[in-house]
């Protein structure tokens, strides 16, 4: 049973558990919640997304982060989504928790931006990291490089709010840990060990393929 938090004919948006893979492997074996929503949603698996077993799905989760994905119903949604998140207007909120500071993992540079202040905002390219480029690292901007950024907003001593528009894959995870913030529960960056994972979706705000109308949705 998927935990839907929003629908209309264009799209459909659910949260996902942690634990739960985003897509499932090229192959198609396993549970994932693309195959949790196309049961419920069998349009989704008609759309020519990024890759052909993952349908409409618009970004991914981690598998431990829990939280907020869009859905597109249709091809016309999906293009248009897309096109939203090619050009930075699909904001994703996420709530942070670390158990406090900790010195940078190894293959890290110097943290160059302030993380003390109530708020800051962390900016980097990425590499690839280690066995199998099973992590990433962060890089200092140059100009031919691609950007990301992070906004942080210290919530409380040990939570943070961030928000981004383009993601890569473990931005938030390797920022947080580059300013000295590693996730609960997560050890591939520096996060102490434990059953919980401190990384959740808890917002997403896009304009509607339909009506056209800003969604904004927050958990």
């Amino acid at each position: 049973m998927i935990n839907e938090v929003y629908s209309d004919r264009s799209v459909v948006v659910v949260s996902k558990p942690s634990g739960l893979p985003t897509a499932p492997l090229k192959n198609g074996c396993g549970d994932s919640l693309v195959k949790q929503v196309a049961e419920v949603y069998p349009e989704i698996m008609e759309v020519s997304g990024y890759q052909s077993w993952e349908g409409g799905l618009l970004h991914r989760l981690d598998t431990p982060t829990s939280g907020l994905v869009i859905f597109a119903r249709n091809q016309k949604a999906f293009d248009y989504l897309s096109w939203q998140q090619r050009h930075d207007m699909i904001t994703k909120e996420y709530r942070a928790r670390s158990a406090g500071m900790k010195e940078s993992l190894p293959g890290f540079p110097p943290f160059p931006f302030r993380s003390s202040d109530e708020c800051f905002t962390i900016t980097s390219g990425f590499r690839s990291y280690g066995r199998k480029g099973a992590s990433v690292r962060p890089l200092v901007v140059d100009r031919d490089m691609r950007v990301y950024r992070t906004e942080v907003a210290r919530e409380s001593d040990d939570s943070f709010i961030c928000v981004l528009t383009q993601g890569f894959r473990h931005q938030v995870r390797c920022h947080m840990a580059w300013a000295g913030y590693p996730l609960i529960g997560d050890v591939q960056y520096g996060g102490s060990e434990g059953n919980e994972f401190g990384l959740e979706a808890i917002g997403l705000t896009f304009t509607d393929p339909a009506s056209q109308k800003v969604i904004s949705i927050r958990v």
